[in-house]
């Protein structure tokens, strides 16, 4: 298949090309001719117009429409952008392929979910949705249109995808350059060290998606998880071995801003309809993680958004 990823330097885009080689399909490039948002294709900015005579032009059959504005704190420095991109763009691209009769897989989040109910027990596709921060309700609100404008859809969330290239919004990437950076300032950490997370290396999530897209499974929702969770200060304590470090004086927790709490996923469903497991264990991610973020351009910086914040004083506890 000729795939289209939208939001093609985002994280989770720049680890799909891989997975879905091992199935014979590739990523096309629709940035030529195009209005650009930073060096991709702006899923909001072009028509829907623009949209078919460039799937067209390109004999895309498939989109995996993954554009977003992400994160909490991100989309509360940018809530006009992030909701172009979120809401309206997901509007765009997927009347576009409507027209062309091209499937649609959209990549959400979990935190669409009404986590606080959800504290002693997993979350499954069935739960119900609430999602607390604009993010969620971003997120959410695109999931509604994906599933009303699409005549063939999937919707794949995924939960707390880290490692590849690049990562600019985990724990594990924003403590793993914070400590190779040794910098004096701790890093604020939305997060209650005490609660439970589910972190999964992403090329164990960008398998899911490609061999989702290839097995002919369509218009259903399914949540991926590597189904290992951990308290985040524990997460914190792996990485400390795995680099030879304190991490912890990296850190400043804000547990007070962690809406989510134990965040814990079942990710029954797919493992059954596709036969998926995760090759990575946490520990095998995490030391993945750590040679790959050693070995970044110099222009990454996962924490650019914290330091914007700072340097605006946006107190960014706020939006939590």
């Amino acid at each position: 298949m000729n795939v289209f990823t939208t939001g093609e330097k985002g994280f989770i885009a720049q680890n799909l090309p891989k997975s879905l080689e091992k199935f014979g399909s590739k990523i096309v490039d629709l940035s030529c001719g195009m209005k650009l948002r930073g060096d991709e294709a702006c899923v909001h900015a072009n028509s829907v117009d623009d949209w078919v005579n460039a799937l067209q032009m390109s004999k895309v059959d498939l989109v995996i429409h993954n554009a977003a504005v992400v994160g909490t704190d991100v989309v509360a420095l940018n809530p006009c952008e992030s909701t172009l991109s979120n809401i309206a763009g997901t509007h765009t691209i997927c009347r576009a392929a409507k027209k062309l009769n091209i499937p649609v897989c959209y990549l959400g989040t979990t935190v669409v979910y009404d986590t606080p109910s959800y504290q002693d027990r997993l979350i499954s596709e069935k739960s119900d949705k609430l999602p607390r921060t604009l993010y969620g309700i971003q997120k959410l609100a695109a999931e509604n249109i994906v599933t009303t404008h699409c005549d063939k859809w999937l919707i794949i969330r995924p939960l707390f995808a880290f490692g590849g290239a690049g990562d600019m919004n985990s724990l594990i990437a924003k403590t793993f350059y914070s400590f190779i950076k040794d910098s004096a300032q701790q890093i604020d950490m939305f997060l209650d060290p005490t609660k439970f997370k589910d972190y999964m290396h992403v090329e164990d999530f960008c398998d899911a998606v490609a061999l989702a897209c290839h097995s002919n499974i369509w218009n259903d929702d399914f949540n991926v998880s590597a189904e290992t969770p951990i308290e985040a200060g524990g997460v914190v304590r792996i990485m400390s071995e795995v680099a030879g470090g304190d991490l912890e004086k990296c850190v400043q927790w804000h547990p007070q801003t962690d809406y989510l709490g134990n965040h814990r996923l079942s990710s029954k469903k797919f493992r059954v309809n596709f036969g998926w497991v995760p090759k990575y264990t946490l520990l095998e991610g995490i030391e993945d993680a750590w040679r790959s973020i050693r070995q970044v351009s110099p222009d990454y910086n996962p924490l650019k958004y914290l330091e914007e914040a700072r340097r605006r004083n946006i107190d960014l506890t706020q939006f939590y």
